[in-house]
């Protein structure tokens, strides 16, 4: 599971790099196609409601809901070399029986495939409110506090300052802990830019 993750993840990072170091005349000879960096300097609030425990992985062993809120900052100059990623901060609070709640930060690309039509790509690092992290009854065995954050979406610009997703993220720690049950959600959400 965690391989077909990581090799994934390792293709939308490599797709995002070389789409990085086309000049700006390149990109306006091929349109759109691969563009990113498109957002670079704005700011932007996202926030959306998922299904709980829901993913590409998941195992589906918990019912529920699961608010999400980001705030994605302006990239800084020194990450233009990489794809000019936009550094961001998030939660995402469970409502279930036993929810488990998450907050996380990272870096966030985007490659755009029109005008409109996006790939977001998040890689980064999170925490978790869970108690029993080894053992628990009523949720998943995280293995550890402090856990990995991937994210994936794809989106659409209604307009240059609103925009909206389907996304997924998944949390887990790549096999450092003894358990690694991993946790995800899937939903929608929207964004607005200044």
């Amino acid at each position: 599971m965690f391989k077909t993750l990581r090799a994934a993840l390792l293709l939308a990072l490599a797709t995002t790099a070389l789409a990085g170091t086309a000049t700006a005349q390149e990109r306006h000879l091929i349109g759109n196609f691969g563009e990113i960096g498109k957002n670079a300097d704005f700011w932007e609030i996202r926030m959306g409601i998922a299904a709980y425990d829901t993913g590409f992985f998941s195992t589906h062993e918990t019912d529920g809901a699961t608010i999400n809120g980001e705030l994605v900052f302006p990239s800084p100059d020194f990450l233009y070399a990489i794809g000019s990623p936009r550094p961001y901060i998030g939660f995402d609070a469970g409502i279930a029986d036993h929810p488990i709640h998450f907050f996380y930060a990272g870096l966030n690309w985007e490659t755009y495939f029109t005008d409109r039509i996006y790939l977001s790509n998040s890689l980064g690092g999170s925490i978790n409110t869970a108690k029993n992290l080894d053992d628990p009854k009523d949720y998943k065995a995280l293995g550890c506090n402090v856990l990995f954050h991937l994210g994936i979406g794809v989106g659409y610009d209604f307009t240059r300052n609103f925009t909206g997703q389907l996304y997924a993220d998944h949390f887990s720690n790549a096999n450092t802990c003894d358990h690694n049950a991993g946790q995800e959600s899937a939903g929608v959400r929207f964004g607005y830019r200044f």
